[in-house]
């Protein structure tokens, strides 16, 4: 990711654009550009185009990353500036702002296989056509932000799932309670060498919550677009039961984490990517 930030900020244009490019896999799906369906390599090129040429002297900022397995995700602004046409607005020097949200899947070779985006359209165009743009925007963006969950409910979720895991109050229904959220045919990434079922996730958070009974988390970041979302949290609790070959010690324990998921149409996890290490030597 940022690889990605620093080719955009190439002074000479057609590397700077050739270079993005080049993340991309040749039979990359990016979700969020075309009504039609999942835009191709070509398409990107034809989107890209005038966002490279038309709108100069750009730096893409990340303001979050999340990475878990094969998977990122990215919350970004950009400042640049308009000389010459950029969505039905001529104009010479006009400052542009764009922002929006964005989680990635990469292939073997680093490269981006599949992308889905939300776009903040009504933010970039009121500032192109006022209020008649950001009414036009929020319309587009209903069209092409994905027809599953919206932003809000993927959060409404995610804050959901963190309450859940923090109620260690009742070690049995706080396992119920978290559990519930992952549909039974979940498919888990990252907590052994090839991806696993949900009696393995089980297996995996009854590990961690007899090691750490009285563990709470804490969200750093969270990110959403098309039914997925982010998160990189930390965690605290005290060690009173063997954990990954280490001894109780009950001393308190950091751990630092990241996670992504995918919601499906029933409002369930059924892809998740899990990243964890201990921040705090036992």
């Amino acid at each position: 990711m940022v690889q990605m930030d620093e080719i955009i900020r190439d002074t000479d244009q057609q590397a700077s654009f050739e270079n993005y490019m080049g993340l991309f896999a040749d039979e990359v799906a990016a979700h969020g550009l075309l009504e039609s369906g999942p835009a191709n390599i070509d398409d990107l090129r034809a989107h890209y185009t005038p966002v490279f040429f038309e709108l100069k002297d750009g730096v893409l900022l990340s303001d979050e990353v999340i990475v878990a397995g094969a998977m990122a995700a990215q919350r970004y602004h950009s400042l640049l500036y308009l000389h010459g046409e950029f969505d039905g607005i001529k104009a010479d020097h006009l400052p542009v702002f764009l922002r929006g949200q964005t989680f990635f899947r990469f292939d073997q070779t680093g490269r981006i296989i599949e992308r889905w985006s939300n776009h903040d359209h009504a933010f970039r165009l009121q500032q192109l056509k006022g209020t008649e743009g950001r009414v036009g925007g929020e319309k587009l963006a209903a069209i092409l932000n994905g027809s599953g969950l919206s932003e809000n409910e993927v959060r409404q979720r995610i804050a959901a799932l963190n309450d859940a895991f923090n109620y260690v109050q009742s070690p049995a229904e706080r396992r119920e309670r978290f559990l519930r959220f992952f549909a039974p045919d979940v498919v888990v990434h990252g907590i052994a060498e090839d991806s696993v079922g949900r009696r393995a996730l089980f297996d995996y958070y009854d590990g961690l919550w007899n090691a750490f009974p009285d563990m709470e988390q804490t969200i750093e970041a969270a990110l959403t677009a098309w039914s997925h979302g982010a998160i990189r949290w930390r965690g605290l609790g005290s060690h009173r039961a063997p954990y990954r070959g280490h001894a109780p010690t009950m001393r308190p324990v950091k751990m630092r984490g990241e996670m992504i998921m995918r919601f499906g149409d029933s409002g369930k996890i059924d892809e998740v990517w899990i990243y964890d290490r201990v921040s705090q030597q036992f």
